[in-house]
């Protein structure tokens, strides 16, 4: 006889805080800032990243195409929350879900020993290099404590992403108190209330957290922020509150964008904002970063210039369910109850009932200015940028937030409409 617990819910619960700010003074952060712990990776490895890149941009297509490309909506997703959420979950599925969870995140090829060791470097080398930069990434898996769940699974989530594992009750309603308070524990309470009730035949909940607060390496004076025109893609513009500094980034463009990175800290992360040119719109860039080696091109460009800088400040809070976009990447099988396989959870038959994902991010105009910048760009001999370039962000753009010795991108979003 089957068991009652037939059903995995899952939550991919994703909470992130950038704030482009501190209360440090900027002689305060300036002391002693260490160089960046450069994360070594292995040929493999380097690989993964590439191809975690390519789920990044792939997951990212599919949310902005769900948001409605003519919508003035802001949104801000994170594929590493994701994909981590994601692989802790796949160590216990197992034949074609298994296959197609693998596929999707683009590390089909790879064995359960290399996949996992990818995941468990990546999160700990983040997290040492760069220690002015605040970053948290916590994962829990919330079990039935009706139900025996396989200590395989188990203890493969410990060792590999720390994952903290508790029994629970789901039909006491302190339970959801308990998980409420576990993401606002682990968002510095920005964000205190993901889930209205649980089900009494939830199998399980994972649960991902993801903190993160920069200040720029060269900061922004208040004094020249003044309200500038922000157009929208329908034509119509807004005074919004408009950043600008004049000094040396990392820049590069094409026929399709104007590209240019912001260091945080000692530089070991930064935000790369993705402006269209002129009759250019986003949807071009998000097509144009799932081709090949676009994105590696891309990046392989930047060298430091002078630009003359407009960035607004803003402010984004998003939440999604993301069942529809993992079913179109090709994750149907995990969501369908008749097929799903997740036998190395448990004995019980299970399925993926719901992924949702939380975010928040504020940048302004305090940061930091180091005492060295050192960027090495390669070469590329198709551009040469002029003396001084104007990046002017009074139009919608993207952004993505990334490590930079590895190019493991954290969190990309949209902004399209600003208040």
């Amino acid at each position: 006889m089957k068991s009652k617990f037939s059903t995995l819910f899952f939550l991919a619960f994703t909470t992130i805080l950038l704030v482009a700010s501190c209360e440090k003074s900027n002689s305060e952060i300036n002391k002693d800032l260490p160089d960046p712990i450069k994360i070594d990776l292995r040929s493999s490895e380097a690989k993964m990243v590439k191809s975690d890149q390519q789920f990044a941009f792939e997951f990212f297509a599919n949310v902005f195409n769900e948001e409605a490309a003519d919508k003035d909506d802001n949104f801000m997703v994170s594929p590493l929350s994701l994909s981590m959420a994601l692989a802790m979950t796949w160590n216990g599925a197992d034949g074609e879900t298994k296959q197609a969870m693998q596929k999707v995140l683009r590390l089909d090829g790879y064995s359960d020993e290399e996949v996992n060791e990818y995941y468990k470097k990546l999160r700990e080398a983040l997290l040492k290099t760069d220690p002015s930069t605040k970053l948290a990434i916590a994962n829990s898996i919330w079990t039935n404590k009706n139900v025996v769940i396989d200590s395989d699974f188990i203890k493969v989530n410990q060792d590999y992403f720390n994952s903290v594992v508790k029994s629970v009750d789901f039909a006491d309603s302190k339970t959801v108190n308990e998980l409420n308070q576990w993401a606002a524990e682990n968002t510095n309470n920005l964000i205190d209330h993901v889930i209205d009730e649980t089900d009494p035949m939830a199998l399980m909940y994972l649960m991902n957290a993801i903190y993160f607060k920069g200040v720029w390496t060269s900061e922004f004076d208040a004094k020249n922020t003044t309200k500038k025109p922000f157009f929208y893609m329908n034509g119509k513009s807004k005074n919004v509150d408009m950043m600008h500094q004049k000094t040396d980034f990392n820049y590069t463009e094409n026929q399709l964008l104007q590209m240019v990175e912001l260091p945080y800290g000692n530089q070991a992360f930064s935000m790369l904002v993705l402006l269209p040119k002129e009759g250019k719109m986003l949807a071009d860039i998000i097509s144009d970063l799932q081709k090949g080696d676009s994105w590696t091109a891309l990046a392989s460009g930047l060298r430091e210039s002078e630009v003359d800088l407009y960035l607004p400040k803003f402010k984004t809070e998003y939440s999604k369910r993301l069942n529809d976009a993992l079913i179109n990447m090709g994750m149907g099988i995990a969501f369908d109850p008749s097929r799903a396989d997740f036998s190395r959870m448990s004995d019980h038959d299970a399925f993926i009932s719901f992924v949702d994902q939380f975010t928040y991010i504020s940048t302004d105009e305090v940061g930091t200015e180091a005492a060295a910048v050192t960027v090495v760009g390669i070469e590329l001999t198709s551009y040469q940028p002029p003396r001084t370039v104007t990046f002017n962000a009074n139009r919608p753009f993207i952004y993505i937030i990334q490590e930079n010795s590895t190019g493991s991108i954290l969190f990309m979003g949209a902004v399209k409409d600003l208040d």
